[in-house]
């Protein structure tokens, strides 16, 4: 199939970063654009936060060596181009000599390689604003030309101005989801949770009145009924608005817990006392992972360990249920842990997710103070 030109490829991928709202969607779909109509075979994508460290949030067609377990090489330790990306001395689309990446890979599986020993990268920007880094690479390939060069440089302002795109406008949609929240909040609690809680009073009251069987029966039914509604209004409430958070993150989270009728079980290490921006996404973070538990785990304990340092705050939420597979490329982009992970990227936090069929799940969150 033939490629499309410079001009075609570069028209194709805006206009499909311009319909996309959604990061991790929009990042896959762009690679894949870029590799589908360029002489490059293979890519990935890195978020690299304030503090140097990184996150593998896409890739196209890994050699299996770079692909071995749940990419091993491409998630852990450093290299020259992030280090680079870091201290500012990465600016503009080059050819990298030399890949630790690439050479650890190709040492340990030589067989499958699929010929890639050298990549291209190029820094994701909008503006003065760095997001991390895109990285390409062709078979048999140690230097990339001026022209392949220009294309990764031109679709990677594409994609920069895309993540910022998005970020702001999930900034206007956070505003006014709390706004929202908020007024929901108050008119359930106001009007429908008032009402079902006077429907459990009368029929209390009038079980009380009467001696008749079939008439304490329905009364009794009513009254559990109401009692079951009434504790569904106030967890349906609590997720609109946190009203405990004021009393702080553990005790809403316990109370949070309890109307789900989960066991949270916390350890907690150093003050606990967190700005309300970072305060609000770690509940929110928290909450979306109880949810899910109590949605999927098929069980009712959630271990929580909140660990503050001088510099950071490290989070670690487990559960013992069903579990899932991890390592499955769709896994990552669940309506539940995109929330998260976006939640955890707006306080510069960085999520990690280990999870395995019946063995449980386990979240950890480090975010910087």
């Amino acid at each position: 199939m033939e490629k499309p030109t410079r001009l075609a490829l570069l028209k194709e991928i805006a206009e499909f970063l311009n319909e996309e709202t959604e990061t991790y969607s929009m990042l896959q779909g762009a690679l894949k654009s870029l590799i589908d109509g360029s002489e490059f075979t293979t890519g990935w994508i890195f978020f690299i936060d304030e503090v140097g460290q990184h996150e593998l949030v896409s890739y196209i067609n890994l050699p299996g060596a770079l692909e071995k377990n749940n990419c091993q090489y491409m998630r852990e330790g450093t290299c020259w181009c992030v280090q680079a990306y870091q201290n500012k001395k990465l600016t503009k689309a080059s050819n990298i000599i030399n890949c630790s990446r690439i050479n650890l890979a190709n040492r340990a599986y030589h067989e499958e390689t699929d010929g890639v020993t050298h990549h291209a990268t190029v820094p994701l920007r909008s503006g003065e604003e760095q997001f991390g880094l895109l990285n390409v690479a062709t078979p048999h390939t140690k230097r990339y030309s001026e022209e392949n060069l220009e294309l990764l440089e031109s679709v990677a302002l594409q994609i920069g101005s895309a993540i910022k795109r998005i970020l702001l406008t999930n900034q206007e949609k956070e505003a006014a989801r709390i706004s929202e929240r908020n007024r929901l909040a108050r008119d359930l609690h106001d009007s429908v949770n008032q009402m079902l809680f006077s429907v459990k009073l009368t029929a209390h009251a009038a079980l009380g009145m009467t001696q008749e069987e079939v008439s304490r029966k329905a009364f009794q039914v009513i009254e559990d009924t109401s009692q079951q509604a009434v504790n569904e209004m106030r967890a349906l409430i609590w997720q609109l608005k946190p009203v405990g958070l004021e009393q702080g993150l553990v005790n809403a989270l316990k109370q949070y817990s309890e109307l789900l009728q989960l066991e949270l079980l916390v350890k907690v290490e150093g003050l606990i006392k967190l700005p309300n921006l970072i305060e609000e996404n770690v509940y929110r973070i928290v909450q979306e992972a109880i949810n899910n538990t109590k949605k999927h785990g098929d069980t009712t304990q959630v271990k929580l360990n909140l660990i503050q340092k001088l510099d950071y705050l490290y989070v670690t939420i487990v559960d013992f249920g069903k579990g899932f597979d991890a390592t499955h490329p769709n896994s990552y982009h669940s309506h539940g842990i995109n929330n998260m992970k976006q939640r955890s990227k707006q306080i510069n936090g960085k999520l990690m997710i280990e999870s395995q069929p019946s063995k449980g799940t386990q979240i950890y969150i480090t975010i910087p103070l």
